[in-house]
This record gives C-alpha cells, sequence and structure tokens, in this order.
C-alpha cells in the first residue's frame, strides 16, 4: 500500500499526548507538579489504536487472499524486537542496581495480556504497565485477520461495525464498573477504537466515499476538531466510540486532502519524524520520563528512542521483510 504522508504526523500527535500525560512526572512535573489538564494519555493511545486498525485491515485487503502466515511474520519483526529489548533492559539494569524492575509482570508483558493485571503491585511494575496498549493490539491481532480470512471481504465491515458497536454499548451499560484504574484498560472496553479503524479501511475503498470525503474534507475536518478537543476534555479513562469516530474521520479528510492545511501541519518534517520512531518513544518513555531523572528525562529518552530505532526497529524491519520474500518465493 503506497504511504501515506499524513499518518506519520498522527502518529507524532499521537506520542505527543502520550508524552504530555507522562511528563507530568519528568521535566514538567518537576517544577509545577501535575495537573488535571495533561492527563491526554489515553487520547494519544486511542489515536494509535485508530490509525492501528485502518493500516492493518487496508494492507489486509490489499492482498487477493490474507496470509496468515505473512501477516504474523511481519508484526512479530515490527514489535517484538524492540519490546523484548525494553524488557531485557528492565531485567539487566535490576541486576545493575540491585532492585528489582520487573517481577510479576513479565510474563503478562511477554505473553500480551498485561492489561488484565488486577493492579499494579509494586512500584517497579509501573515501568511495564505501558505495555498495556501493546496487549491490547496484538489480541486484536490474533483475532482480526483470521475472522476476515474465515467471514471473508464481504462480510468484513459488519463484523467490525457489528463488534464496535457492540463494545460501545457494553462500556456504556458498564461504565461505572470500568470507569477506574486498571479496569479501564481491559480489551473488551477498548477495542471499538481498533474496529472504528477497521472500518474505516473499509469504506475508503469505495470511490464514492473516498470523492465525498475529498470534496467536503476541509468542512467536516473543522466540524470534528472542537469535538474531538471537548472529549479530550471531558473524558480521562473510559473513552467513548465518538471519539473513535471523530478520529477515524479526521484521519479520511486529511489521507485524501494532502494540500489542506491541517494535511501540511501533519507533514511537518518534525512531527513525521517523530511519528516515524513514536514506537520506539511510546516503548522507551516509560522508564525516562520519571521524577527520579527530572530534566534530564526527555533527552535521555530521545538518544534511547533514535538509537532503538537505528539499532533494533530498523534491521529487524528489514530482516523481516527478507523472510517474507522468501516465503513468497517458495524458499521457505
Amino acid at each position: 500500500m503506497k504511504r501515506i504522508p499524513t499518518l506519520d504526523g498522527w502518529r507524532g500527535i499521537a506520542i505527543l499526548l502520550v508524552m504530555i500525560a507522562h511528563t507530568q512526572d519528568s521535566m514538567l512535573g518537576y517544577f509545577i507538579g501535575g495537573n488535571a489538564w495533561m492527563d491526554v494519555g489515553q487520547h494519544g493511545v486511542n489515536i494509535f489504536f485508530v490509525l492501528s486498525g485502518y493500516l492493518i485491515t487496508s494492507l489486509l485487503l490489499e492482498e487477493e487472499k490474507v496470509n496468515l502466515r505473512r501477516f504474523y511474520l511481519r508484526r512479530f519483526f515490527r514489535l517484538m524486537p524492540c519490546a523484548w529489548t525494553y524488557l531485557a533492559f528492565l531485567g539487566v539494569l535490576s541486576l545493575l542496581i540491585r532492585q528489582r524492575l520487573i517481577g510479576s509482570d513479565l510474563w503478562p508483558c511477554l505473553f500480551f495480556f498485561r492489561n488484565y493485571l488486577p493492579a499494579v503491585e509494586t512500584p517497579a511494575n509501573t515501568l511495564s504497565l505501558h505495555f498495556w496498549s501493546l496487549s491490547v493490539e496484538e489480541q486484536f491481532y490474533m483475532a482480526w485477520p483470521p475472522l476476515l480470512l474465515l467471514a471473508g471481504r464481504k462480510w468484513g465491515l459488519s463484523i467490525v461495525t457489528a463488534g464496535a458497536l457492540a463494545c460501545a454499548a457494553f462500556r456504556l451499560i458498564n461504565w461505572n464498573s470500568y470507569n477506574n484504574f486498571p479496569s479501564c484498560l481491559h480489551t473488551e472496553v477498548r477495542v471499538d477504537a481498533l474496529l472504528a479503524g477497521c472500518a474505516l479501511a473499509f469504506l475508503m475503498r469505495y470511490d464514492p466515499v473516498r470523492e465525498w470525503i475529498r470534496r467536503h474534507g476541509a468542512k467536516l475536518f473543522l466540524l470534528c476538531l472542537p469535538a474531538f478537543l471537548w472529549h479530550m476534555y471531558r473524558f480521562q479513562l473510559l473513552i467513548p466510540l465518538t471519539e473513535s469516530l471523530l478520529i477515524a474521520l479526521m484521519i479520511a479528510c486529511t489521507s485524501v486532502n494532502p494540500k489542506s492545511i491541517p494535511s501540511r501541519v501533519l507533514e511537518w518534517q518534525h512531527l513525521k519524524t517523530t511519528g516515524i520512531i513514536s514506537y520506539s518513544i511510546y516503548v522507551w518513555q516509560q522508564v525516562f520520563l520519571r521524577s527520579f531523572w527530572g530534566p534530564l528525562g526527555f533527552p535521555l529518552l530521545c538518544i534511547a528512542s533514535i538509537g532503538s530505532w537505528i539499532l533494533i526497529e530498523q534491521p529487524c524491519i528489514r530482516l523481516g521483510r527478507r523472510l517474507e520474500q522468501r516465503i513468497s518465493e517458495g524458499n521457505l
């Protein structure tokens, strides 16, 4: 699938929202303390979820037939090396400082059910807390491609629409039970964001839909943006389906209107670069954006993220692509 430059900008916005929330424990928190208006990390993760659902489904629909072996090979080399390196780093650091930095949370992180741990048991376990969102995504990856393969593309849009509505209804009915930490991290109340992105991928394959968004995208974006900002102000833990739909619409508007002002903002080079390395930033920010580091947290995070992108992500992605090519050629 042809690369859409604005999507890197959206990734940049998403990771910046996460960093704003976590920076309360580092640079800004070092000087001014925590503020409720900075708790926007959940909305950044929600953008990541919608983007992930959109991109994964778009890639799957580009293939004549869903190839699960190739899909999981790509996902493994894209996500696992960086995540596992981070966990290994925590283990090595624990030995060096003689303090346990990862314990009962190790297996939930490795097998991606970190979002179902009942509570944070020790201060050290917070260093892996951000693996909750990686767990949601991995659970989605395990379920959605096989389901699409079995059901077929004809029923794909109906399935993701029904799934998103069911998730939204379940969350609304059980709002008081899940509007707390860590229950708000459970997949059954978060997966609708991923499914909203899946639905967008199906809809964007229809020329009339793309043409309508191309003609009305500027006005539609201006309507969506204030509503999205209101959701950021109103909700902090649980996030309604309406926000995910707003994000999906804004992604669509900027994707098909590259010359619009919002698209040009998203294609600002520094924002795009931040988006390109956003996965490494997300994985490593939990250990560096902490009060222990003070003002040094941000520069250390930059060094770790860039190093992770160059030394881990890129080589492993290239290795995954080579293996995928060999599979396609029948050599594996």
